[in-house]
């Protein structure tokens, strides 16, 4: 099996993880605490988010939140905020996890919603989302890297651009987290919605929300905490007070494993090694006239190759590589269905083929033969 559908879930995952998941079956997966049987900077979940911290910048380790994933972690961002009465601006290329949140609280006449268009390659420029902020807007949310193109937003740019219309800026970087660099700090991110079972190589179910200091959001649950018992309301700080009900531990386990194996192995050499891959999907599908390509040269995280071949719609394409090659993608819409006009792909979406850091270049090259073979059907057509 030739497994291309890392934007999804990443598989393989190092072993790192894989051991660090087992032998946690050899203790008791509880809180120190919760129990008294470790220090809270010898816990688990404080050294993964002592990671999570190195590899994002953030100056506090306890600024970042644990959730099940980016759709949480992004809930609790829109809904958290104060934002009724305002306008908030997102963009063509968000997943659903921010548009049903927004559209929701549109339908409900709490806030209206702005949409910025991207290009034909899945870019969104600066300049565009700096027109498209009004007097009332008080969030504007941004998508790091689409997980359709994997075009990669200028963060950096859009965040001064965003503050100094006094608006907060929300990021999921779903797709960003592990596979480029992120810098809270130097970029000034007030929101990061991250997800663990993608390039941070945890399991699913797990993920994250960075708060930078000084923003206050509601809750989305309260309840237990295992402290401060006596408290009859949800205990204020954080992380306590984002962080209601039983950890999922396995996933922190897994997600600090993962973490760690980024930052052992270095983000540089990661992203060299899918950059290769990626140079190689381009220079075998470029020019086949069969093939349109999607994804961008350049201002990419090199690891979503997006495409269709002519004349087929993506779910034969995919069909046909999962049954007469063993290989698998992702096709549709990828949860980004404000893309398609700008893609020019209504209403049947895209091929979608992302690779990670253990996909291999003979992986590469049958997957480029197997497309172009499918390619020639297209001839008969």
């Amino acid at each position: 099996m030739i497994y291309l559908n890392n934007a999804a879930t990443s598989f393989p995952k190092p072993k790192e993880v894989k051991d660090a998941v087992v032998a946690s079956f050899d203790y008791p997966l509880v809180h120190s605490s919760r129990t008294g049987f470790e220090r809270e900077e010898e816990d688990i979940a404080y050294l993964c988010r002592v990671r999570l911290a190195d590899l994002f910048n953030v100056e506090d380790p306890l600024r970042i939140v644990f959730t099940s994933g980016s759709t949480e972690a992004l809930n609790l961002a829109i809904k958290g905020l104060s934002l009724d009465g305002s306008n908030v601006v997102i963009t063509a290329i968000e997943h659903n996890s921010v548009i049903r949140p927004v559209k929701t609280l549109e339908k409900e006449g709490k806030i209206s919603v702005t949409i910025v268009e991207c290009n034909k390659n899945g870019y969104v420029y600066p300049e565009q989302i700096e027109k498209s902020i009004r007097d009332n807007t008080r969030a504007v949310i941004v998508n790091h890297c689409s997980n359709v193109t994997g075009a990669v937003l200028d963060l950096e740019k859009i965040a001064k651009i965003v503050h100094s219309r006094g608006a907060y800026l929300i990021v999921d970087a779903s797709q960003s987290a592990g596979a480029i660099q992120i810098d809270c700090k130097n970029w000034d991110i007030d929101l990061l919605a991250f997800t663990g079972h993608k390039s941070l190589f945890g399991l699913q179910g797990i993920g994250g929300l960075y708060i930078k200091e000084g923003i206050e959001l509601k809750p989305l649950k309260v309840g237990g905490t295992g402290i401060l018992s006596e408290i009859l309301l949800q205990p204020e700080g954080v992380p306590i007070h984002y962080e209601a009900g039983t950890p999922n531990r396995p996933g922190i386990i897994s997600l600090y494993a993962g973490v760690q194996f980024i930052l052992n192995t270095g983000l540089e050499k990661i992203l060299e090694h899918k950059k290769k891959l990626y140079q190689i999907l381009f220079d075998e599908l470029e020019g086949n006239e069969d093939i349109e390509i999607y994804s961008p040269r350049e201002n990419t995280s090199y690891s979503n190759f997006c495409f269709n071949v002519k004349k087929m719609v993506p779910e034969e394409v995919g069909y046909m590589l999962e049954s007469s090659f063993d290989i698998y993608v992702r096709t549709g819409l990828h949860c980004a269905p404000l893309m398609l006009p700008y893609l020019g792909v209504a209403p049947w979406g895209t091929v979608r083929a992302s690779h990670s850091y253990f996909t291999t270049e003979e992986e590469i090259y049958k997957f480029t033969d197997a497309i172009k073979k499918i390619a020639l059907v297209t001839k008969k057509i």
